[in-house]
């Protein structure tokens, strides 16, 4: 006992509990890891160790990124403003999102009407992979649309029949691929090349009532 305090008092002193170590066995020729102890009682921690090794496990790799996003001038499931509808100046929302992944050609965008999803509302294609925003009523250089539901060029927003509501996505498809379609194209054509692409998708919903 002597000895081994002499030992410790070294490294820090020591105090005697009244009991004594037992001699290592022959096996035993490895020491304790205080970061493995800390890395086994704290869910949080971080092996800086395990951290520099070129060796990964499930309890060091990165975590995958969070869901892709997309943003409009109404809140998430919340009525959409009459100005983007045929009740009011009928234009096409600003909107935002996501960064696009990597290997995202271009973007597009729809707008579907979930109660009367064969009539187009909106599809746009050709947007740029480092865009994150469309103004509203704007289609930028090297945008194309197509034909909507009323026979128009480009947008025609929400208009469910009078005493009704409907439920409304915009939706940002982010394409691995170009459609290779044109301004004119219809929407079935448009939607039919933009779902053959898509590698990834945001949307962002809204419902709509007219009186």
């Amino acid at each position: 006992m002597t000895t081994t305090c002499l030992a410790l008092i070294a490294v820090g002193g020591c105090k005697s509990d009244g009991r004594t170590l037992r001699p290592a066995g022959d096996n035993q020729n490895a020491s304790v890891s205080t970061t493995a102890l800390a890395a086994t009682n704290d869910p949080t921690f971080i092996d800086p160790d395990a951290a520099n090794s070129t060796t990964t496990s499930s309890a060091t790799l990165v975590p995958p990124a969070g869901t892709l996003l997309a943003t409009a001038p109404w809140r998430d499931g919340a009525a959409i403003d009459p100005r983007y509808t045929c009740d009011g100046l009928n234009v096409a929302p600003a909107l935002s999102w996501s960064a696009a992944p990597a290997g995202t050609v271009e973007i597009a965008i729809t707008l579907t009407d979930l109660d009367a999803p064969e009539f187009s509302h909106w599809v746009i294609a050709g947007l740029s992979p480092a865009s994150i925003a469309l103004d509203e009523d704007t289609v930028p250089i090297g945008a194309y649309e197509a034909t909507n539901g009323v026979g128009d060029l480009g947008y025609t927003g929400p208009c469910p029949p009078a005493g009704s509501t409907h439920d409304y996505v915009v939706a940002v498809h982010y394409l691995g691929a170009a459609t290779g379609l044109d301004d004119g194209s219809t929407a079935e054509d448009l939607i039919t090349a933009i779902t053959a692409a898509e590698t990834a998708m945001a949307d962002v919903t809204g419902n709509f009532s007219r009186g």
